[in-house]
């Protein structure tokens, strides 16, 4: 058995670095989709109409609810994903970040503003938001507590209910955000998750919903994006990611590796974000190139309940099989390691050590293919400028990460990449960014998250507009242009219009 093991209605969840059996959970039908969504729909007309008082009171219960019960979060985060604790810290950190960010700027975010009428003291015009109504999520197993309730929250604020379908790998991080929310006041019905397979409960979902939100692979993100098409309803979808570091002359070369440690084995290298290729240039490469290697070799690799370890394992064995494919493919067609790339008999099948390649080519799978694990490969460049053309021959654009001195090169440099999100001196800033959208481009994805747009998406924007009653207000004045003489005057009128200020 790998992670999990279906027994009647149960589903076993598995400790993917020990191999121990950490719990089982209900495991959800195609066919209690339909309930669910009627449960929430009725427990959301009462959720919206609460005002934004109510429900931020339960979202600022949860932020520090969560914060108290930090041990039993972490404790959830490592059993299901057998990542470093660290990692599991990282979660909880953003996951009350985006709760705080929320609470103070949502309401600002959603508010009714005022636009221009059309025509100037005799109309009126003014846009809103309103709730979708319900939302439905589907998350992957990468960070099970961060994304199986962070994006949630923004959509409970904007006043809908949430259905959601964690991965079934790791649900109890999910289950636990549920608990938590339900423990702050939420009524239960508000937010849902749906544990079982994909191809089992992802089309009813899609049927049932009036939004969906999806972060995963590229291949699945398109089937969903097919599904909302049908259904005529918007979707947001945060997908696969080869993302570049650009390292430049200028540099200070000790930090550009510290950067590239938690930029490329954070999370055991299983970050939507994190880095898989670095573009060095061939001035500073060898002993850029030096310094990774021996910094690799400083990092602690396994599994423990303290916050000693720098990588734990990967989130299944199957994964880390995949992950080996892409070294073994690599090292078979010539790449040359430089640290990691062997198997360690000391640790489990699921542990992958962090590993740095060079001299790749196209023909091999890490050098195109989101590998998705601790492994990141080397290319020396002879310019920034072909450094960019590199960086941007990708299929994927999520996010990109320059080190080059100066701000003012470094920024240059960041805006000629073909990403949705890039990084001066900083890999994985962005998600804890949360004043600017976050998302990408080509076939990373589509729709943004954090800031206004991370909340917004949860809406629909509705445009109000006043003319004066007397006569049929305003479309009626086009019916007094009944001669020549008066259709010219109106035309005379409407060419000042463009001169003066403050009306246009």
């Amino acid at each position: 058995m790998d992670t999990h093991t279906a027994h009647a209605a149960q589903l076993d969840v598995t400790n993917p670095a020990t191999g121990e059996r950490v719990g089982s959970v209900p495991l959800a039908r195609a066919g209690d989709v339909a309930g669910a969504a009627d449960r929430a729909r009725a427990a959301q007309e009462r959720w919206a109409t609460a005002g934004w008082r109510a429900r931020a009171a339960v979202v600022a219960r949860f932020h520090d609810l969560a914060l108290d019960r930090a041990v039993e979060v972490l404790n959830t985060i490592q059993d299901e994903s057998g990542k470093a604790r660290r990692d599991a810290l990282v979660e909880l950190v953003t996951v009350a970040g985006t709760a705080r960010y929320y609470l103070a700027h949502g309401a600002h975010h959603l508010r009714e503003q005022r636009g221009r009428g059309g025509v100037p003291v005799v109309t009126r015009a003014r846009s809103g938001w309103r709730p979708h109504g319900l939302v439905g999520m589907v998350t992957p197993w990468n960070f099970p507590f961060l994304l199986g309730v962070a994006d949630a929250l923004p959509a409970l604020l904007a006043g809908n209910a949430v259905l959601t379908k964690p991965s079934e790998i790791t649900p109890n991080s999910t289950l636990l955000a549920r608990d938590l929310l339900v423990d702050s006041g939420l009524d239960p019905d508000l937010f849902q998750p749906l544990v079982g397979p994909g191809p089992d409960l992802g089309e009813p979902l899609l049927d049932v919903v009036d939004y969906i939100g999806f972060t995963g692979s590229t291949a699945t993100g398109k089937i969903i994006a097919r599904g909302a098409a049908e259904r005529l309803i918007p979707c947001s979808l945060e997908l696969g990611g080869k993302n570049p570091m650009l390292v430049m002359p200028g540099a200070r070369l000790e930090d550009a590796v510290h950067g590239l440690m938690t930029g490329a084995f954070a999370n055991s290298g299983q970050t939507c974000i994190c880095v898989e290729r670095v573009y060095v240039h061939d001035a500073i490469y060898d002993e850029f190139a030096e310094r990774v290697t021996r910094a690799v070799g400083e990092l602690h690799v396994g599994w423990s309940r303290d916050f000693t370890m720098d990588m734990g394992s990967l989130v299944s064995d199957d994964h880390a099989a995949t992950v080996w494919n892409h070294i073994d493919d690599a090292v078979g067609k010539g790449a040359r390691v430089l640290a990691g790339g062997e198997r360690r008999k000391d640790l489990g099948r699921a542990f992958i050590p962090p590993t740095v390649l060079t001299d790749t080519d196209p023909s091999m799978l890490v050098h195109d293919e989101e590998t998705f694990g601790p492994v990141v490969r080397l290319e020396r460049v002879a310019s920034a400028e072909q450094a960019v053309e590199l960086a941007n021959a990708s299929r994927y654009g999520l996010n990109g990460s320059v080190w080059a001195g100066s701000g003012r090169d470094a920024r240059d440099l960041a805006r000629q990449l073909a990403v949705g999100t890039a990084g001066v001196n900083s890999t994985l800033l962005i998600y804890n960014s949360f004043d600017v959208p976050m998302g990408g481009i080509r076939q990373s994805g589509i729709g943004r998250r954090h800031g206004a747009a991370g909340i917004q998406r949860y809406a629909r924007q509705q445009s109000l507009v006043e003319s004066f009653p007397r006569g049929g207000g305003y479309e009626a004045l086009l019916r007094l242009s009944t001669t020549d003489k008066r259709v010219r005057a109106l035309l005379n009128v409407i060419k000042l219009w463009r001169r003066v200020p403050g009306i246009r």
